[in-house]
């Protein structure tokens, strides 16, 4: 009995669908090279910025909203398998030619023509602000992966399975096996590869190594049976909870990054953890705001004081955490209690908090009263931190560093090795929240030597960093920053 069976039945068609999968996540994480599931993901990538969506993955349990975009980068996958099994019902009873000439045609004509423009590079890449996806090498990635699929998809007829066909299943989907598991150790080698960059801060910054900055020589030492956070001023129902009172409120977990209005370019005074504790917006509506309260007063145990608009204290990330990477806050860092406000500098992220105040006016606190801003919504900033740069294993060097971007997240970071008159895309790291840094890196081919590197950063709205080297105060500190880097 002879037959073209069913593709979607057959170990040859998913071993063709993995090996076109694996070859996409080589060219993405090893390579640095764009193919169809990348693009697929920066356009779907855009709905995490639409309001309802962002309040919907932020709102998930068990911190499963830093997962957020593990999960799209696996949506573009099964996405585009879902295409290549469609192409596969019609393509597997046609001789290989056809198949190879029509899964060409469609792999340049869907990249060019719709992948491309969705994710923001123009129809065929040729938009003029296109650095992140040259069309060429997209293309032929594009090119490559379908006819490796054409090629591998077996279209002969079968006869009834012998001893012989019957090992030759069980060798493919041995083969399969193999595949299916060479994704996990693809991502376990491009997650060393991040960890092994010389200098690269990591993702979540160890409490020990977090910067801490107060305008203490001796910083508050709180006994937490004796400490008390009141909420008064413009409300309904003053408020005043214990440390215990406190943690018996439904918690969240948010990995936030804060910095430092002081610090310089290029600078360390720049931390990302993971905090837990209340949403304040939970606690003001258990207070009960009076609709003329425009501020909120913080108030510390070492006297000092500052102020942010009640629109922040409203976020959904804005909360009053009692825990630092899991752990109780250390006195350097604010124990039993500090504010965590996203999008603005860590003076206003006030440490040992003890009351919030609200109030009708523009209230200027300690450091606002010596000439620093009062708005202090943190500026894009971008860092090297390689010195040293690391060999990858394939004739390539890799430099990366971090960037930041406040609430307003980021979309790219750019390098450039001839003082800003041309720059390259560099990879960002997946995973990190519009409130968190990004972990960059670059990799190229390099004669040994000491390059100049400048780097420089787009926010989530589009905006590139400023480039105007100017001083800290009062607004926070601007420019591009440059490094020596080595190559040995």
């Amino acid at each position: 009995m002879t037959g073209t069976p069913n593709p979607l039945r057959t170990p040859r068609f998913y071993l063709a669908l993995a090996a076109v999968a694996l070859a996409a996540a080589i060219l993405q994480f090893r390579l640095g090279q764009a193919a169809p599931p990348q693009l697929l993901f920066a356009w779907l990538s855009h709905l995490l910025g639409v309001p309802w969506i962002f309040n919907l993955v932020h709102a998930l349990p068990w911190g499963l909203d830093a997962y957020a975009k593990h999960a799209l980068l696996a949506a573009s996958y099964l996405i585009a398998a879902g295409f290549g099994a469609l192409f596969a019902l019609w393509a597997v009873a046609r001789p290989w030619p056809v198949r190879l000439a029509a899964a060409l045609g469609l792999a340049l004509a869907g990249t060019g023509g719709v992948l491309l423009p969705l994710a923001g590079a123009g129809f065929f890449g040729l938009a003029p602000d296109n650095y992140a996806y040259p069309p060429l090498p997209v293309l032929l990635a594009a090119a490559g992966l379908a006819a490796l699929f054409a090629l591998l998809l077996d279209g002969a007829p079968r006869r009834a399975a012998t001893d012989e066909g019957r090992r030759r299943s069980l060798k493919g989907l041995a083969l399969l096996a193999a595949a299916a598991a060479w994704p996990l150790q693809l991502a376990r080698a491009a997650g060393d590869l991040w960890a092994r960059i010389r200098g690269l801060a990591p993702e979540i910054t160890p409490t020990k190594d977090h910067y801490q900055v107060s305008k203490n020589v001796v910083n508050p030492k709180l006994r937490a049976d004796r400490w008390r956070f009141e909420i008064g001023g413009l409300v309904e129902t003053p408020l005043a909870l214990t440390l215990e009172d406190l943690k018996a409120l439904p918690a969240v977990e948010r990995p936030s990054t804060l910095i430092c209005i002081s610090n310089p370019v290029g600078g360390r005074l720049v931390g990302n953890s993971v905090w837990t504790g209340v949403r304040l917006r939970d606690l003001l509506e258990r207070a009960g705001v009076r609709p003329e309260a425009s501020e909120l007063v913080l108030r510390a145990a070492d006297n000092y004081s500052d102020s942010f608009p009640l629109d922040a204290a409203l976020y959904e990330e804005t909360i009053l955490a009692y825990l630092q990477n899991g752990e109780p806050l250390t006195a350097d860092h604010g124990y039993p209690a500090r504010l965590l406000v996203p999008g603005i500098y860590g003076m206003k992220n006030v440490k040992w908090l003890t009351r919030i105040e609200l109030v009708d006016e523009d209230y200027r606190g300690y450091w606002q009263k010596r000439g620093w801003s009062d708005r202090a919504v943190v500026r894009t900033m971008s860092r090297i931190d390689t010195g040293v740069a690391t060999p990858t294993g394939d004739g390539r060097v890799a430099i990366g560093g971090v960037a930041f971007a406040g609430r307003r997240g980021i979309r790219a970071v750019e390098v450039s090795f001839d003082d800003g008159r041309s720059w390259r895309a560099a990879e960002l790291k997946p995973g990190s929240s519009r409130i968190t840094w990004t972990l960059w890196r670059y990799l190229w081919q390099a004669e040994p030597g000491r390059y100049t590197v400048t780097v420089r950063a787009v926010d989530g709205e589009g905006r590139t960093q400023d480039p105007t080297p100017r001083p800290p105060l009062p607004d926070g500190a601007t420019g591009y920053h440059r490094r020596k880097v080595r190559v040995v």
